[in-house]
């Protein structure tokens, strides 16, 4: 794995590399390019993965350049970045240039099988954000320096779950938890949440939490999910979710899906 560099990084999320603000702000915002964060990471480090950048509406392409943008960072060194199987713990951000939203920082983990990344669920570092008022690049240290403690908790946890074997029933009653969490579930809808169980990868077939957590993870961030509601006189509408685009979606969906994981280690 080699890190992106600035020139990848703008071909994805132009917005990165923006060193300005969105001209509709006030004079009390302080702009923080985000290439000022990533310097501070890769001093200490911590190298851009991956980068992904919001959708624009049609007719708002005016504010391409300031658009919020997500960077997973991941430390080569093998003190740091403990490897679990094919999973890698990392550094997720999100920051934006037109004032939507702040610096966050997360503990994600990202899987090489897949190619896709997974966030945690802990409301205690999920708070370590800088507003767009203030920088100090402590506050970046500090956050590189909590992340790099909580890794064995986090390695530990997916452990655990590997080593959970769970029957069926226990399989099933997961996916539904995950189902009514992030769709919801009115008394006549009809759903098969089996759906969310099924196998994408062959690396994905155990019975075991962990590989439980990643086909849902897979199936409802792929979308696809058949839903049959009905609309009246013997008459039922069908639809399929689509697939999450949306970086604070994708977040929260991995949040929700790392807390029921959790709750049953």
């Amino acid at each position: 794995m080699t890190y992106l560099n600035l020139d990848q990084i703008a071909q994805i999320a132009p917005s990165v590399i923006n060193q300005d603000h969105s001209p509709k702000l006030s004079g009390i915002y302080k702009h923080i390019p985000t290439t000022e964060v990533i310097d501070i990471l890769g001093k200490n480090g911590w190298g851009v993965t991956k980068v992904l950048q919001s959708n624009t509406r049609k007719g708002n392409e005016g504010n391409i350049p300031y658009k919020k943008h997500m960077l997973r960072f991941r430390n080569m060194n093998d003190t740091i970045s403990k490897e679990i199987g094919d999973t890698f713990p990392e550094i997720v951000m999100t920051n934006s240039h037109d004032g939507t939203s702040s610096f966050k920082f997360h503990v994600g983990l990202f899987r090489l099988v897949c190619s896709n990344g997974l966030v945690i669920a802990d409301q205690t570092f999920s708070n370590l954000k800088i507003n767009h008022k203030g920088f100090e690049k402590s506050k970046i240290i500090e956050i590189i320096n909590e992340t790099t403690v909580r890794v064995p908790d986090v390695v530990g946890k997916v452990q655990k779950m590997m080593g959970k074997e769970m029957s069926m029933t226990q399989q099933y009653d997961f996916a539904m938890d995950a189902y009514v969490n992030n769709w919801g579930l009115n008394e006549d809808d009809v759903v098969d949440v089996n759906q969310l169980l099924k196998v994408r990868r062959d690396e994905d077939r155990g019975n075991d939490l962990w590989s439980v957590f990643n086909r849902v993870q897979e199936n409802i961030v792929k979308g696809g999910v058949l839903t049959i509601k009905p609309k009246g006189e013997g008459k039922f509408r069908r639809s399929r979710s689509r697939q999450i685009k949306s970086i604070d979606k994708n977040i929260q969906v991995n949040k929700m899906l790392w807390s029921l994981s959790e709750s049953l280690i």
